[in-house]
């Protein structure tokens, strides 16, 4: 989420699979280290938090699921206002030898606020 907020785009893909699957509400599937990394460096709003909660973590020594919900804030290009953003997001990990790298990362979206 730091990365995220930081905007370092780069260091957010270091932490995914090369076979990295982003499915986005109402849009298709991203499949693949270059077609996710085209998506986010394409994005035009500004992260200017994410507030997490009720976090759970389930899984096994080689798959982790990661729920919870979201609150971010954020702008665009185009409007500076913020705005906030409510939803819940699934991350799915994978252990690769001693190293955690996401898998999957989908998404839903409940609410906008002004």
């Amino acid at each position: 989420m730091a990365y995220e907020v930081a905007g370092e785009d780069h260091r957010l893909m270091a932490l995914c699979d090369d076979d990295i699957e982003l499915w986005p509400p109402d849009a298709q599937p991203l499949l693949g280290r270059a077609a996710v990394s085209a998506q986010i460096t394409r994005g035009t709003a500004r992260v200017h938090s994410i507030e997490i909660t009720d976090r759970r973590i389930r899984g096994s020594n080689e798959i982790a699921y990661l729920t919870a919900s979201y609150k971010t804030t954020f702008s665009s290009a185009e409007d500076s206002t913020p705005r906030q953003l409510l939803g819940s997001h699934l991350w799915i990990l994978r252990r690769r030898a001693s190293t955690w790298s996401v898998h999957l990362i989908t998404w839903s979206s409940w609410d906008r606020e002004a």
